[in-house]
């Protein structure tokens, strides 16, 4: 099978957490282009409108607002998604927000409501996702799931404590679960992105003049072998590969894309 037949996803279904900025609508946009039917997710239902008509150019895109932190919200956006497409053959749970990427810092700062906040958004959000796709999957056969990590999972710098916990602990939830499912067709594996030109980096880089910023920018490009931060696009390119037949032997994996940081 030729690399670009392995990669068309027509007729298949593929649902995008996090799906309405960043990484995560960049992988919709990939998903659409390749020809599958796309459900993105997102809290803000305003904006998910916006970027489901803006992809629709793209293809076959809709939007179901829903907090994948809660596990009711999680079984209807199933559900819904179910109804409309009969089937759930890609998941990228990519779920996030700007609180958890920031904290307080200090573990000694950080109260037990935020802790576990984090680490709920980060992580168990993907448990509770996995949890109810790999049955709506297994109903037709199998399919494939990737989760976003981080790359503070590998370097596990002072002050990250909540947020390099909980990826690390999605990393291990990615693993364990694919070995769980692989003999039932279910492939499971987790993308760790660097620095990524996204709207929670921006918040990073931002500052009051344009040389503020550069000199911000230049502190994160310093680290990175490659010399630029990542985009968006880089990503998913990485996401859609795994979810595609392309990448039919790979499993409980967790593939760094970071430009080579070290």
């Amino acid at each position: 099978m030729g690399t670009e037949l392995a990669q068309d996803m027509t007729g298949r279904v593929a649902l995008v957490t996090g799906g309405t900025s960043g990484i995560g609508r960049a992988t919709a946009q990939r998903f659409a282009a390749r020809g599958a039917d796309v459900v993105v997710c997102g809290r803000d239902a305003d904006r998910g409108r916006r970027v489901a008509e803006e992809l629709g150019r793209d293809g076959n895109v809709s939007f179901v607002a829903a907090d994948v932190t809660d596990e009711q919200q999680v079984v209807d956006l199933l559900g819904t998604m179910l109804d409309r497409h009969g089937r759930l053959d890609y998941a990228f749970n990519n779920a996030a927000n700007i609180e958890a990427v920031t904290g307080s810092g200090a573990l000694t700062d950080t109260s037990l409501a935020e802790f576990e906040g984090i680490v709920r958004v980060v992580m168990t959000s993907a448990w509770l996702c996995m949890r109810h796709e790999v049955p709506a999957m297994l109903a037709t056969g199998g399919g494939a799931i990737v989760n976003t990590s981080s790359v503070d999972a590998q370097l596990l710098s002072a002050g990250t404590a909540p947020y390099a916990a909980g990826k690390l602990g999605l990393e291990a939830l990615t693993i364990t679960t694919a070995k769980e499912f692989a003999s039932r067709g279910i492939r499971i594996n987790a993308v760790r992105p660097g620095a990524i030109l996204t709207p929670m980096l921006e918040r990073h880089l931002t500052a009051d003049t344009e040389e503020g910023r550069a000199r911000n920018l230049a502190r994160y490009e310093s680290v990175i072998a490659m010399g630029r931060i990542g985009e968006p696009r880089e990503v998913a390119d990485v996401v859609t590969w795994l979810c595609s037949d392309a990448a039919s032997y790979v499993t409980a994996q967790v593939l760094t894309v970071d430009g080579a940081i070290g």
